[in-house]
């Protein structure tokens, strides 16, 4: 177990998503089924109840959203880099699915060096749900 002092407490918007990735993973929730409205509207779902939370720290300012489309640059930006970091795949863009390549050991793994594992693990669940919902 990682010391309380080596653990991550200010989260950039980037280890954020990462961290909801993770919890996705460690869930065994790893194939997303979803399109791209609905992926982005999830995802600002999940933003707007992170934000209410008052012990979780992040920044979320370089997350932007055009508010006529509800798309956000950042998050297609996000999931291009996390593709390029073998964190997720989209076997076939067309087909509108991600498979998140991390076991659920790596998810728990990667979620157990931030400080609110467990608040960010709840978001995580909130996000598929939305999904489940938008589908």
């Amino acid at each position: 177990m990682l010391e309380q002092s080596k653990l991550i407490s200010a989260l950039s918007a980037r280890q954020f998503a990462e961290g909801l990735l993770a919890g996705l993973a460690a869930f065994d929730k790893r194939k997303i089924t979803a399109s791209q409205a609905q992926l982005h509207k999830a995802f600002r779902r999940v933003l707007v109840e992170a934000k209410k939370n008052q012990n979780l720290n992040v920044d979320l300012s370089d997350v932007d959203y055009d508010p006529l489309y509800g798309l956000s640059g950042w998050l297609d930006e996000f999931l291009a880099r996390a593709q390029r970091d073998l964190m997720i795949s989209s076997p076939n863009p067309s087909y509108q699915r991600i498979e998140i390549q991390l076991t659920p050991e790596e998810g728990e793994s990667l979620l157990s060096q931030y400080v609110d594992h467990d608040a960010i693990k709840q978001l995580s669940n909130l996000f598929f749900q939305e999904l489940q919902h938008l589908n």
